[in-house]
Order: structure tokens, then sequence, then C-alpha cells
């Protein structure tokens, strides 16, 4: 494959990637049972999920490569400590995954959304805790903002728009917190 027509996949399946990601917390709502619970595994899902982009990651080396023969040399001599460093992410990122898949049980999509973001004041604040590094001011008031938003995401909406409100359950709190 030509690097024009690599990168034009690359792009393809960037913005497909994309649209999935975002219509992930609804498409899951939809296919909610009418007592709120699911007909399938939710981590199946995820896992499922996770060996599709595997399958991609390694069409793509394979294409970079040029021969199946040069992507299995790469893949090999790649060091344990490699491995490692990059297995750690990939678990949290696998765990983190199966907990948004378990929050739409407890939330609507559109709270998780928003109250998800919370984990970019985690970070940083955990960046700043950790690395002890000083923040700029304008970082500190972007956090505080986010931190207000998320606050008003999950504020309780007025009784008189009870049925077009959103809803999170206290164990849906327990799991943005995680």
């Amino acid at each position: 494959m030509d690097s024009l027509g690599l990168v034009l996949a690359r792009g393809i399946f960037f913005i497909v990637g994309a649209f999935c990601y975002a219509l992930l917390n609804i498409l899951s709502q939809l296919s909610k049972e009418p007592d709120g619970s699911y007909a399938y595994s939710m981590p199946t899902v995820v896992l499922s999920s996770e060996f599709v982009k595997l399958c991609l990651s390694l069409g793509f080396l394979r294409a970079e490569k040029g021969s199946v023969r040069a992507t299995l040399k790469t893949i090999s001599s790649t060091s344990l400590v490699s491995w490692l460093l990059f297995a750690l992410p990939a678990v949290l990122y696998a765990v983190n995954n199966n907990l948004d898949m378990l929050n739409n049980q407890y939330m609507d999509p559109a709270t998780e959304s928003v109250l998800v973001q919370g984990k970019i004041l985690t970070t940083g604040v955990a960046w700043w805790l950790v690395f002890n590094k000083p923040m700029a001011t304008r970082k500190w008031l972007a956090l505080v903002l986010l931190f207000v938003g998320c606050c008003g995401a999950g504020w309780p909406s007025t009784a008189e728009s009870k049925e077009k409100s959103t809803f999170i359950e206290p164990f849906g709190v327990l799991l943005i917190a995680l």
C-alpha cells in the first residue's frame, strides 16, 4: 500500500473509531432490556473491541513493514521491558472501559460523559502531587471550571422536568470516583 493510501486508510479508521466511541454510551443505552439489564456480557463487549483494535494495529504494522515476516520480526525483537511498560496502561485502559460500560447501568449517557471528564481533573492534580511540578494559574482555573461543570452536570434537576431529566444512581457516583 502506498503512503497516500495508508494515510487515507488511517484517516478513515480514525473517523470511524471516533464516531463509534461517541456513540458508545447511546448505543449501550438503546440495547438495554426493559428492566435495565443487558442481554450480553459487558466485559465481552470490551474484550471484543480491544481484539478488533489489536487486529487493526497488526494490520497497520504489517502495511508499514511490508511483509508478515518483517512484522513478526519487529514484534519478537521488542524487549520484555517495553512489553511490560505498555501492558500496564493497556490493563488500566481495559479496566476503565469496563467501568464505562458499567456506568451506563447507573446513569444516563449525557451525565456519564460529562462526569467522566472529571478524569482530567484527577490527572491534573495527580500530576501536580506526584511530579511536584507547579501548574500555571490558567491551568488551575481550567481545572476548577471543569470541576464546577462536572458538579453542575450531576446536580438533580427539578421535579417538573422529571421525564426528560438526567439521572444518576448512588452506585454510579462511586463508579465515577473510580
